[in-house]
């Protein structure tokens, strides 16, 4: 029975942050509403089954094997998981050159970037020694002073500024750079696939944990369909509006992306530097496609899949095709400006880029896939971009310091909020355990 309202939280975004969150308050005893907008739980999380079976994870899709959040819930709800698939060779695009593996001139800038990453608290990032320097440069001006060949620093820049903060190297401090770095440690886990963040996928997709994780909520917990609008809040209080009516509880677990949080109408309105942050903490612009084929063609050429390219509309691929699938899959990834070039030409052109770039990568079979599938989360109404947010360059010593602090009743929970694998489905369930924490501890 809730005790300080009709219920006793409301956690708005039903993503792995606010199911976390959710999880965690019920298992506190607290009364719980979860509340999401869309008709299904999972957030940026979406599996997709083809007609023959064939699986695509449209969103998120990989954990790794220092996520140990994700781990445990794999393990409570009985998900199977398996290995990203990996044998055979890597293409490496780079100078007009076709290499197996990553050139030890860009390996050298990684190498430099993470022993900078190494000074910057994660839970912190404000107070590293030259924060404000750093802050204060983009990613692509401390690329060009590194002296490493053009090459180099374009594909460095394509595979962090693109590949894990989904925009462009210009588009990001540096300071935000190392943070995201360190809250992973190191580019290597990052980048990885054996032994880092993409060396496990989930059987069924990565929806079916979501689901799995809202079913084991007490009934009546979760409302779908359910899109909040307005916050009202006291003190010790809060009023959330739905289409549906209003929900009283002592506390509020906002648990979307920063950009949707900044749309919601707050009354009182925020206060300066929290409404600050909200505004400087735009998505991300990825664009991920998948080529469905018959066979997976590219594994009898001895190669994996998996691609790297410092020119191309596709900074990244991967052979996503799960065991026993029906037919084979290869994923690609556009970021900055080039997921923006694809946007702006017609679905059949934004097609035949694609497939071309996957020709030259992997022959002449990679242009005739069976099927082409893309899903585009800055079209989404309720999402508006990915992977995440990300706070633009002088941000973080000016707004960074408010970035979890809760505002009387309301508590801020997502993966942008995350110290460890910020980003990451480990870091939205790391956020929303924190933040229930935070509500138990004020009741």
């Amino acid at each position: 029975m809730a005790r300080y309202g009709e219920c006793d939280v409301v956690v708005v975004g039903a993503g792995f942050a606010g199911l976390s969150a959710a999880d965690a308050l019920v298992r506190d005893g607290l009364s719980v509403r979860l509340l999401e907008a869309r008709p299904r739980v999972g957030g940026r999380a979406l599996t997709r089954f083809l007609a023959d079976g064939t699986q695509l994870d449209l969103g998120g899709q990989w954990i790794g094997p220092t996520q140990r959040h994700m781990a445990d819930l794999v393990h409570r709800h009985a998900v199977r998981t398996y290995p990203t698939p990996g044998e055979g060779a890597a293409v490496v695009e780079y100078g007009g050159q076709r290499l197996d593996a990553l050139p030890a001139e860009a390996a050298e800038v990684l190498a430099t970037l993470d022993l900078l990453a190494r000074e910057v608290p994660p839970a912190r990032p404000w107070t590293a020694p030259d924060a404000a320097g750093q802050d204060g440069r983009t990613f692509a001006t401390w690329l060009a002073e590194t002296g490493a060949p053009p090459a180099a620093r374009d594909l460095v820049g394509r595979l962090v500024s693109g590949g894990l903060l989904s925009g462009g190297s210009a588009e990001n401090s540096l300071l935000e750079t190392l943070f995201y770095v360190a809250s992973a440690g190191g580019t290597g886990p990052l980048l990885g696939y054996e032994g880092g963040a993409q060396e496990t996928r989930f059987v069924g997709g990565a929806q079916q944990l979501a689901d799995r994780m809202a079913s084991a909520l007490p009934e009546g917990t979760l409302r779908l369909g359910e899109p909040v609008h307005t916050v009202e809040y006291a003190p010790d209080a809060a009023r959330v509006h739905t289409p549906r009516g209003v929900v009283d509880a002592a506390r509020v677990v906002l648990a979307v992306p920063p950009v949707l949080a900044g749309r919601l109408h707050y009354s009182p309105a925020l206060p300066p530097l929290r409404a600050g942050l909200l505004q400087r903490m735009p998505a991300g612009t990825a664009l991920k496609i998948h080529a469905v084929y018959a066979r997976p063609f590219w594994r009898a050429a001895g190669l994996s899949g998996v691609a790297q390219s410092a020119e191309g509309v596709l900074t990244e691929t991967v052979d996503n095709t799960p065991p026993g699938a029906p037919r084979a899959v290869l994923t690609g990834f556009a970021y900055g400006a080039d997921a923006a070039l694809l946007r702006r030409q017609a679905p059949g052109a934004r097609r035949r880029a694609a497939l071309d770039h996957l020709t030259a990568l992997f022959g002449p079979e990679a242009g005739e896939p069976e099927e082409f599938v893309e899903f585009d989360w800055l079209a989404e109404e309720w999402t508006r971009g990915c992977f995440s947010g990300h706070l633009v360059p002088g941000a973080w010593t000016t707004f960074g310091p408010v970035l979890r602090e809760a505002v009387g009743p309301l508590h801020w929970a997502g993966t942008e909020t995350a110290v460890h694998w910020n980003g990451y489905f480990d870091g939205a369930v790391e956020s929303g355990y924190r933040a229930a924490e935070e509500v138990r501890r004020s009741l």
